[in-house]
Formats: structure tokens, C-alpha cells, sequence
């Protein structure tokens, strides 16, 4: 019975090859992408799943707010997590620790030999026992977690830092070697661990035992008090069963009004939600330690796009094989003359569309990979299609071939095997059923061509957005500026970076330059809260804060509506803030500001300027408070604004070439490396920018599928109505005639699903445009365009065929019928 169906499925799809070959496209387009889609999501969602109690895992993050703004921070003030340890109830474990702590590690070498340097080491953080507990899922080769930090000054690695630093050295031999952090800081190694694997964001290759703290100054960004807050310090509890994550924000609301002074009657105060794990690497608010995260919304969205690229792959096999019908009827009547049973056609008809899905499923196996290569530069380098390695994958394919059998197998099945043998053999086996079928393919057509519209037509608008927001005026000049990272844990920092400057002023390809904090929008931001009495009520807020010396409001060319320009000074005195503040602390006249006083952490700081508003990040966001102070030590790069270049001229890079040399002789342990403004501001939008390829691709695969069908379809048409064009070309009518009359229903189906598309994409993009503080609108030409763009790539699909049967010659076409 089985070799019978086969040779059958053979045979028919030889007598049919260019229906088959159409099927066979179709769904291995759809199946390919759905394997793609499926490696990416199947990544993504894995993160963190094999962490123990990771549903009781929590971070806890900050979150200040003001009259109109929130300012989230993944990390948490300095002393929270020595108090919560002791005060909290209801978790179980914590722990603390510190990223970022070191820009420079040092191997030394034997015999008073050259030591290995590594400068800006990635993945160093400062950190104890506790971390190691909360966490796991590390394997220790060498030392142990209860011995490895009671000291300061010891240093735990990761087996590829050990390659690295120790290269042939056994895990146990390198206990007790030695490794020199920033200059000064001299550790011991006292543990090896296993490199973490992926995923997991927690990829940390270096332990500074944390009570090394204590004894040196390792990170910058540390604020002794409640005041400040550093995404550096990072804080995670596990809470006990049966506690719940409010319970926990309560008392840490309570710790804050009990050490901080804040009222419980603030209007804006400053709380500390708990983030979950599981959710950690999904966050497009708290960063995941700088690294890659994921979008769920945008995985949702890919997983609806394979679905609806498999939908469309069954919906040509649907409408093709009941197409065909009329062609098997009286093979299906002569089979159920025979005794065959209904039950047998339909498995008959299920393993055909079985063998073509395998067929398809192969196929799109050689295309995966080609796909994955296409969009490697978005995709994490770790995800690959191993099938051998991956019983995931191989279960996900068999679940996906059995589904779309079935999808696109069962409906033909169920028509083809119901006709009735004895019309079947006079000829009738469509009587009173033509209507019904020709509507069912005409409503799957048109559902077709909607899905492939909405994909135009959000293609156009989403493009039109990133355009938007990449060539908007944010407030600040951005091109033809490069910034430079300097050391900041240096010896004479300020003095430094001004003699680099001094330099910078002898290079004639620089129009001018400026030592400062981060340039105007920059993915991290640092943060006071301030206080301001009004005479009428108290103005508390969370107040975002740069520093840069007197050229650093030039260099961005930030215009100034009131008072003058801050004074260069060693420590934060003065404050030049943005007219978005003024407004909130009451001055509608920027002039009105002048002269006032806020105060911070203890600290009253006078108003000398106003600046016009400019965006602090990308345009997700609104315009919040700001001020600009001048503090030398605490000014982390050179920002150089470069003169034009003429085309085809090198003279910007003669420039940065100096720039380096000048680099170079004040920081000669130092890599030079430098950022182009405008290049940064770009990447605000990678996510929005993978979004618009991955659509132009669904797009161009939803067409091509659609296309697919409508061509076989219009094949089909053709073929049905041979004798009907022979007469009509005899009678005397054109070719442009007879076009038009094959082409019209087809046409008007596409106008149909034209008019159902548009709301739909319209809904769709606006909600996704709602993201943005600052947006286009969706733009009324967009729709028609993309009506008029579909309509025209299907008439090129319908002439292919239809002109081909227009032109044949009516003689055959009449001797044939």
C-alpha cells in the first residue's frame, strides 16, 4: 500500500512538474525562514534557563523620577546592598559587585623579563563569595569559592584569561600567580573556573575579591552615599518561597526614607523595583553588563512573520491541488469504483503533500545557512544550525513537517476524496461545487496579498521613521566630531589630558577641541538629585548631569539663551542647565534662572547659563532635566571637532593620524582609538535598523510566495480557458484584449486585498511608532503607493503567462479542445 501512494505522489508530481516545483519553492521558502526564526528565538529565550531558582532571582535597579521624566539605573546606590543584606527579610541570599574596575591588567614576567600588558580588559568585575553562591552554575577547576575571596588582593580567572595570561600552565600550577590591575593593584590568582558558557549575560572572566575595595579606590563611578547611583554597582537577591517581589520593594522603599531622609510624602520619590532574571537579557531599559539583549516584542513579531510565511507556503499547495482537481477526478472515481475508501484517498493525498514538504524541508536545510550568513552581523556569532549537535533543532524540524503536511495537506485531501465516482465518470464531479471552490482560493488569495501589503507597506513607514530619526536635529552639532577615551585611572589625570589638549591646538586639520564627560547623547548617563524652594513649594528631581570645560558647549555647538558659559574648575561648582529645567523650576524666561541656586548631595550649585533643549539619547525618549558643570577631574574624553574635508581628500585622516601621534606621547601605555559622533548616534537605532532589514526581507519572501501562487494559479486559469481564448482570437479580439480579460479577476482580488491591508498596517505601525517621544506621521501617500506597488508586480506575474497564452496560435488551441 505504501509503495503504491508513493509510486502515485511520483508520478504525479512528474505529470505536473511545474505546479510541483511551485509547492515545492514556496513552502521551503517558508520553512527555512522558520528555521532561522526558530534558531534566533530558541536562543534568545534559553538565556538564563538553566540558572537554579531562577524564577526567585532578582536584580534590584533604581528608578528616580521627576515632574515629567523617569530616570531607570540598573545598578543601585553605594551603600544599599551592605544595609538590605542586614535589614531585609524574605531573601534568601545576596550579593554585590562591581563591573568596570580596572582599564589595564598587567602579567608580569620571569627574570625581570617584558610584562604581558592588556589594556581596556572586558568582563573584570569586583566581586565575593556571596556572587558565587547566588550564582551557581560556574565550575571551579582550581581553589574554591569559601577560600578564594577572604583576602583582598586576590584574583579568580576564567580558563580562556588563564590561556591567555599563563599560556601551557596547567589550572593548579597558576594558584598564586600573580596579576597587577591599574598600575597598583596587586593580586594573587586563588581560583580558576571554567569560562562561561552562552547563554548567559553573566560572561565575567575576572574576580577582584571585593575587600580589595576597601583598600584602594577601583572604580570611578562610586558614590559613598544614597545620592548617587552607578549602573556599576550591581545588586541581585533570590527571595525566600513564598515571598513576593512587592513585599521586597516595600522595605527598600523604607531603607531609603530611613537612611537617605527621603518623606514618605515626596510626590516623586526614588524607588527600587526588582527586575527578574529571566527577564535581564530582554530589558532595553537596564542594560545587561553592556551586553547584547534581546527585544521581545521583535521576537513575537519574528515568530508571526514564519508563521505567516509557512501560512502562505500551504495556502499555494491548497489552492494548486484543488486547482488541479478536475485533472485527478476521474482517477479518484475510478479508485473508489475499485473499493478504495475515502480514508485511503485522503491519506493518499496527505502523503503527497508529505513528500513535497519533506522535499521543501531539504531544500530549505541548503538555505538556512546562506540565510544565517545574510544577517550575521545582527545575529549573535554563536548561533549556527548543527543538526547533528542540536536534538532541539531536529525535533522542531519533524514537529514542523507533520504540521505543514497536515496544514496543507488535509483540506485538498478532504475535497479531492469526496467526489462521487458515478458524476466523476459523466463528467460532473464540480457540479454545485465550482462556486464554492472558486471562492475558497479567491479568499486565500487575497489573504495572501494582504499579508504581503502590511509587510510593504510597514517596510515604507518604519524605513521612513529610522530615516528620521538617524537626519534629525537633535539640538547639537554631530558631524565631522570624533571623540577620544582618556585613562582615568591615571597619575595626574587633569594634567594630562590638558597637555593633550595644549597638543591638539598645534594640528591644523582640528577646528577645536574640548576635554569632557560624554558628548550630549550617549547610551549611559550620571545622574543627582537635586532640591529647589521656589518661595511657593519645594522642586525635587532627579537631574541628568555632563561635565565639559569652557570650549565643551562650542565643540556641540549647544546654544545658550541666557547667562554665560561655565568656568573651568577642578571640583563641580557651577551649573549651565537646559531650558527643560527652567520650565520646571518655574521660569518660563530662560533670564529668570540666572543667578538661582539648586542643591545637590549637601551642595548648592549656582546658575550661571541656559541652553536651548537637545536630546539626551536617541528619540525613544522626551527631553529631561539637565545641567552642564565643569569638573577637570572627572573628564573622561577629548572631543575634537575636525575641519571640512574636501571630497576626495585624506586630510581627515593625516588629521586623526596626528591626533594619535599626540596620543601617543601623553599616554604611551594607552591604545588610540577614537569614535566618529555621528556614527554613534547611528547606532542608537541598530535594533529599529534590524527591524527594517528583516522586514524588507519578510516583504520580498511574502511577494515572492504570493507571486508563486498567483502564477500557478494564473497557469492553471489558462490552461481551463485554452479553447475559450482560440474562439475569442478567431472572432477578432487583441492581445492587450484577451490580457485583460485573463488578468482582471486576478487584479481585482489584489485591489480587495489592498483595502483590507491598509487599516491593518496602520494600526500595526502606529502602535510600533508610539515607542518614539519624536515620530513622523504614518504619511496617507504611503498606502496607495504600496496598493499601486502590488498591484503592478502582480500584473508583471500575470503577464508572464497570460501574454504567452494571448499570442498562441487559435488553431492548435482549437484542435487540442
Amino acid at each position: 500500500m505504501i509503495k503504491n501512494y508513493l509510486i502515485t505522489a511520483l508520478r504525479n508530481f512528474r505529470h505536473n512538474l511545474t505546479f510541483t516545483l511551485i509547492n515545492v519553492l514556496g513552502l521551503s521558502v517558508g520553512i527555512s525562514a522558520a528555521l532561522v526564526i526558530y534558531l534566533i528565538v530558541q536562543y534568545d529565550f534559553s538565556f538564563e534557563s538553566f540558572q537554579p531558582d531562577k524564577d526567585r532571582l532578582f536584580r534590584v535597579v533604581t528608578k528616580s523620577r521627576s515632574t515629567d521624566s523617569e530616570f531607570p539605573n540598573s545598578g543601585v546606590p553605594y551603600p544599599l546592598p551592605a544595609t538590605a543584606s542586614k535589614e531585609l527579610t524574605g531573601i534568601d541570599a545576596s550579593a554585590a559587585f562591581f563591573t568596570d574596575p580596572a582599564d589595564k591588567v598587567t602579567v608580569p614576567a620571569k627574570d625581570n623579563a617584558r610584562p604581558a600588558i592588556y589594556k581596556n580588559p572586558k568582563g573584570v568585575i569586583l566581586a565575593d563569595s556571596n556572587y558565587f553562591k547566588l550564582f551557581s552554575f560556574y565550575t571551579w577547576l582550581a581553589g574554591s569559592p569559601a577560600t578564594a575571596f577572604k583576602q583582598p588582593f586576590q584574583t579568580v580567572i576564567s580558563t580562556d584569561r588563564a590561556k591567555l595570561y599563563f599560556p601551557g600552565l596547567q589550572p593548579a600550577d597558576i594558584i598564586g600567580k600573580t596579576i597587577i590591575y591599574t598600575d597598583s593593584v596587586i593580586c594573587t590568582v586563588s581560583g580558576i573556573i571554567r569560562t562561561p558558557t552562552t547563554g548567559t549575560d553573566f560572561l565575567f572572566q575576572e574576580f577582584i575579591s571585593l575587600a580589595t575595595l576597601g583598600k584602594v579606590s577601583l572604580n570611578q563611578y562610586i558614590s559613598p552615599d544614597w545620592g548617587g547611583v552607578s549602573s556599576s554597582t550591581q545588586f541581585f537577591v533570590r527571595l525566600s518561597p513564598q515571598t513576593l517581589p512587592a513585599q521586597i520593594e516595600k522595605q527598600l522603599i523604607q531603607l531609603r526614607q530611613k537612611y537617605a531622609g527621603e518623606k514618605p510624602t515626596d510626590p516623586y520619590p526614588t524607588t527600587y523595583p526588582l527586575q527578574p532574571l529571566r527577564d535581564m537579557h530582554f530589558s532595553d531599559v537596564y542594560n545587561a553588563f553592556d551586553q547584547r539583549t534581546a527585544h521581545k516584542p521583535t521576537l513575537y513579531g519574528l515568530l508571526l512573520v514564519a508563521v505567516f510565511l509557512l501560512v502562505l507556503g500551504c495556502i499555494n499547495f491548497i489552492n494548486l491541488t484543488t486547482a488541479q482537481g478536475a485533472q485527478r477526478a476521474k482517477e479518484i472515481g475510478i479508485r473508489k469504483t475499485m473499493g478504495g475508501s475515502r480514508q485511503q484517498l485522503i491519506v493518499q493525498f496527505i502523503s503527497e503533500a508529505f513528500l513535497l514538504t519533506l522535499a521543501s524541508t531539504g531544500l530549505s536545510l541548503l538555505l538556512t545557512p546562506w540565510l544565517l550568513h545574510i544577517f550575521s552581523d545582527f545575529i549573535p556569532s554563536e548561533l549556527h544550525l548543527d543538526l547533528l549537535r542540536q536534538p532541539h533543532v531536529q525535533f522542531f524540524l519533524v514537529a514542523l513537517i507533520l504540521v505543514v503536511s497536515f496544514l496543507a495537506g488535509f483540506y485538498p485531501a478532504l475535497i479531492l476524496s469526496g467526489y462521487r465516482p458515478i458524476l466523476v465518470l459523466k463528467n460532473q464531479a464540480y457540479a454545485g461545487t465550482t462556486s464554492r471552490k472558486a471562492w475558497t482560493r479567491k479568499t486565500l488569495t487575497v489573504f495572501q496579498f494582504v499579508i504581503a501589503q502590511v509587510f510593504i507597506m510597514s517596510t515604507l513607514i518604519v524605513s521612513r521613521q529610522i530615516h528620521y530619526a538617524i537626519n534629525k536635529d537633535m539640538g547639537f552639532r554631530k558631524e565631522a566630531i570624533v571623540f577620544v577615551y582618556t585613562p582615568f585611572q591615571t597619575p595626574n589625570k587633569a594634567a594630562k589630558q590638558k597637555l593633550l589638549l595644549e597638543k591638539l591646538k598645534a594640528i591644523p586639520g582640528i577646528e577645536r577641541s574640548a576635554g569632557g564627560g560624554m558628548p550630549p547623547a550617549m547610551g549611559g548617563s550620571m545622574s543627582i538629585g537635586t532640591h529647589y524652594n521656589n518661595g511657593k513649594k519645594d522642586i525635587e528631581t532627579t537631574l541628568e548631569l555632563k561635565t565639559g570645560d569652557s570650549n565643551y558647549l562650542g565643540i556641540y555647538g549647544l546654544r545658550l539663551l541666557a547667562g554665560r558659559n561655565i568656568h573651568p574648575t577642578d571640583t563641580l561648582h557651577e551649573l549651565v542647565i537646559n531650558h527643560t529645567y527652567a520650565r520646571l523650576l518655574g521660569f518660563q524666561r530662560p533670564q529668570g534662572a540666572i543667578g538661582k541656586a539648586v542643591t545637590g548631595s549637601e551642595v548648592s550649585y549656582p546658575i550661571v547659563g541656559v541652553i536651548a533643549d537637545f536630546n539626551q539619547s536617541s528619540i525613544h525618549t522626551a527631553i529631561k532635566p539637565l545641567a552642564i558643570g565643569s569638573n577637570n577631574d572627572n573628564l573622561l574624553y577629548v572631543h575634537v571637532a575636525l575641519r571640512p574635508q574636501t571630497p576626495g581628500s585624506d586630510s581627515w585622516k593625516k588629521t586623526l593620524t596626528a591626533i594619535g601621534e599626540a596620543y601617543a606621547g601623553v599616554y604611551p601605555e594607552q591604545d588610540y582609538e577614537y569614535s566618529f559622533y555621528d556614527k554613534t548616534i547611528e547606532k542608537f537605532y541598530t535594533n529599529e535598523q534590524n527591524i527594517s532589514r528583516l522586514l524588507t526581507w519578510a516583504t520580498c519572501l511574502t511577494i515572492f510566495i504570493s507571486c508563486l501562487g498567483l502564477l500557478g494559479l494564473v497557469i492553471y486559469a489558462t490552461r481551463q480557458r485554452t479553447k475559450e481564448i482560440g474562439i475569442r482570437k478567431v472572432l477578432g479580439a487583441s492581445v492587450l484584449q484577451i490580457v485583460s480579460i485573463l488578468s482582471k479577476d486576478f487584479v481585482k482580488l489584489v485591489g480587495l486585498a489592498f483595502l483590507v491591508a491598509m487599516p491593518l498596517a496602520w494600526y500595526a505601525t502606529h502602535k510600533w511608532l508610539e515607542q518614539f517621544a519624536y515620530r513622523v506621521s504614518s504619511g496617507w501617500w504611503i498606502f496607495p503607493l504600496s496598493g499601486l506597488a502590488m498591484i503592478a508586480i502582480a500584473l508583471l506575474t500575470l503577464s508572464a503567462r497570460t501574454i504567452h497564452a494571448a499570442n498562441a496560435n487559435p488553431a492548435g488551441s482549437l484542435r487540442s479542445e
